[in-house]
C-alpha cells in the first residue's frame, strides 16, 4: 500500500507540476507560432515551404548527431562531474561540425544543391551551419537544465525564441524578402533560446562548472562511449527516416513537401505541447524509477496518461483538417488538410512512443535501439522509393503507413524493455488502440473511394 502511495504521489503531483512548467512555455511558444501561420501562409508560398523543408531536413539530421549525443547523456549521467565534461564534450563537437559546415557549404555550395535537388536554396545556404550549432547547442543545454529541472527556465525559452522567429518571418514576408525571412525565422525558433539557457547555467551552476577539468574529457568520453557509437547512429537512423523521404518528395513532387511541412507542423503540435514535455519529465525521474524498482509502473503510468489525453483531439483534427485548412491558411493549402488526415494514426503512435524512448537509454539498451531505428529507416526510406518508381501518385501515402507501422513498432518495443507486462487495464487500452486506428484508416478510406 505504502509503495502505491508513493507511486501515486509521484505520478501525479511532482509529475504534473514539472509537466505543467514545461507546457506553459510550449504552449506559449506553440500558440505563437500557430496564430501566425495563416499569416505566415499568405506571405510565403508553398514553393518557400518547400525549400523550409529542405533546409529543415538538412539542419536537423546534422544537429541531432552533432553533439556526438553526449547531451543525451548528461541527465542520466551517474555524478555532476560527468555531466559538466559531458556538457563540454557535447558543444565541443557540435561547434566543430557546424565550423565544417561552413567550410563545404562555401566551398562547394552548388554540389550540395545538387545533391539535396534544390539550386534554389543555394543562396541561403550559408543559414544551414548556424542553424546546425544553434539547435545542437539548444539540446546540450537543455538537458544540462533537464537534469537541474529548471523547468522554468526551459519553458520561457520557448516562449522567447519563438517570439523571435514568428516576428522576423512576418516582418521580412511583409517586406518582401522571401524565403530568407521564412529560413532565418525558422532557424530562431528552433535554436535562439541557447543564449538564455546558456546564461541561466553561468548564473545557477558556477560551483558544478568549477569541477571541469580538461584532463578528464577523455576519460568522460570512454565512459560514455555507448553514446557516440551506438546513439549517434541510432539518432542519424530515425532523422533520416524521416527527413530523407521528405528532401525525396521535394526533389521529386516539388510543391508536395511544402504541404507536408505544413501538415507536419500542425500535426507535431500535440509532440511539441505535451510529448516533448513529458519526455523531458520522463527523463529526469527514469534513473531513479529503475534504481527503485518502479520502472515499469512509471512507463505504464506515462503511456496510459498519453492515451487519455491525446487519441480523440488528435483524431478530431484529423477530421476536420480537410475542410478546415481552406478557411484558416487560404485556398492554396487545402492538400495539406488532406495530408493531415492521413496523419493521424502515425502521429498517434509517434505522440505514445516518443515521450517514453529514452527508457532505451536508461536501461542501457543503445544497440537495440540503433537495430529499431535502422530498421525505420530502411521502412520508410523505401517505401517513398517504391511509391516514387511506381508513378509517385501515393508517395504521402506511402510514408504516412510507414511512420505508422515504425512507430507501433517502437511502442511495442519501448513498452518490452521497461518491463510493462500487458494485462488488466494496460492491456484493455493497448487492444483499444489498434482497433480505433484501423476503424479511423477504414473510414478514410470509404471517404477517399
Amino acid at each position: 500500500m505504502k509503495f502505491k502511495t508513493n507511486l501515486s504521489a509521484l505520478t501525479g503531483n511532482e509529475i504534473l507540476r514539472d509537466v505543467a512548467r514545461l507546457v506553459s512555455g510550449t504552449l506559449g511558444g506553440r500558440l505563437i507560432v500557430l496564430a501566425a501561420l495563416p499569416l505566415v501562409t499568405r506571405l510565403y508560398s508553398p514553393a518557400d515551404f518547400a525549400l523550409l523543408a529542405v533546409y529543415l531536413g538538412l539542419v536537423s539530421m546534422i544537429s541531432i548527431v552533432a553533439c556526438l549525443r553526449f547531451d543525451i547523456a548528461i541527465p542520466v549521467a551517474t555524478d555532476e562531474e560527468d555531466a559538466v565534461h559531458l556538457l563540454v564534450l557535447a558543444l565541443s563537437f557540435a561547434g566543430g561540425i557546424a565550423a565544417l559546415g561552413f567550410f563545404v557549404v562555401l566551398v562547394f555550395p552548388k554540389g550540395v544543391t545538387r545533391l539535396l535537388g534544390q539550386p534554389g536554396l543555394e543562396p541561403w545556404l550559408w543559414l544551414a551551419p548556424i542553424g546546425i550549432f544553434m539547435a545542437a547547442a539548444y539540446s546540450a543545454l537543455q538537458f544540462w537544465t533537464t537534469r537541474a529541472r529548471r523547468f522554468g527556465s526551459i519553458a520561457v525559452t520557448r516562449v522567447t525564441q519563438a517570439a523571435a522567429g514568428v516576428g522576423t518571418m512576418l516582418a521580412l514576408g511583409w517586406a518582401g524578402i522571401a524565403p530568407l525571412g521564412l529560413l532565418l525565422g525558422n532557424m530562431l525558433n528552433i535554436g535562439a533560446g541557447s543564449l538564455r539557457l546558456a546564461l541561466d547555467t553561468l548564473r545557477h551552476d558556477r560551483i558544478a562548472m568549477t569541477r571541469f577539468r580538461r584532463q578528464d574529457l577523455p576519460r568522460t568520453f570512454r565512459t560514455y562511449h555507448r553514446y557516440p557509437l551506438y546513439s549517434t547512429s541510432e539518432a542519424l537512423a530515425n532523422i533520416a527516416g524521416l527527413q530523407v523521404p521528405v528532401l525525396f518528395i521535394a526533389a521529386h513532387a516539388g510543391a508536395e513537401a511544402g504541404f507536408l511541412l505544413l501538415a507536419q507542423q500542425i500535426m507535431t503540435a500535440p509532440m511539441t505541447l505535451l510529448g516533448s514535455s513529458i519526455s523531458q519529465v520522463y527523463t529526469s525521474r527514469a534513473p531513479e524509477e529503475m534504481q527503485a524498482g518502479r520502472l515499469a509502473e512509471f512507463t505504464a503510468t506515462i503511456l496510459r496518461r498519453l492515451m487519455q489525453i491525446g487519441i480523440a483531439p488528435l483524431i478530431l483534427v484529423g477530421l476536420a483538417a480537410p475542410y478546415v485548412f481552406p478557411l484558416i491558411f487560404g485556398a492554396e493549402w487545402t492538400r495539406a488538410g488532406e495530408i493531415v488526415a492521413l496523419m493521424v494514426p502515425w502521429i498517434i503512435l509517434q505522440f505514445l512512443a516518443s515521450p517514453v524512448s529514452m527508457v532505451m537509454f536508461v536501461a542501457e539498451q543503445q544497440r537495440t535501439m540503433l537495430l529499431v531505428t535502422l530498421s525505420g529507416a530502411i521502412l520508410r526510406i523505401g517505401a517513398v522509393v517504391l511509391a516514387t518508381a511506381m508513378g509517385g501518385d501515393h508517395i504521402i501515402a506511402a510514408l504516412v503507413s510507414s511512420s505508422a507501422l515504425y512507430y507501433g513498432g517502437c511502442l511495442v518495443v519501448f513498452s518490452k524493455v521497461a518491463g510493462i507486462r500487458f494485462k488488466g487495464k494496460f492491456l484493455g487500452l493497448m487492444l483499444a488502440l489498434p482497433t480505433i486506428l484501423i476503424a479511423y484508416s477504414l473510414f478514410l478510406l470509404f471517404q477517399y473511394l
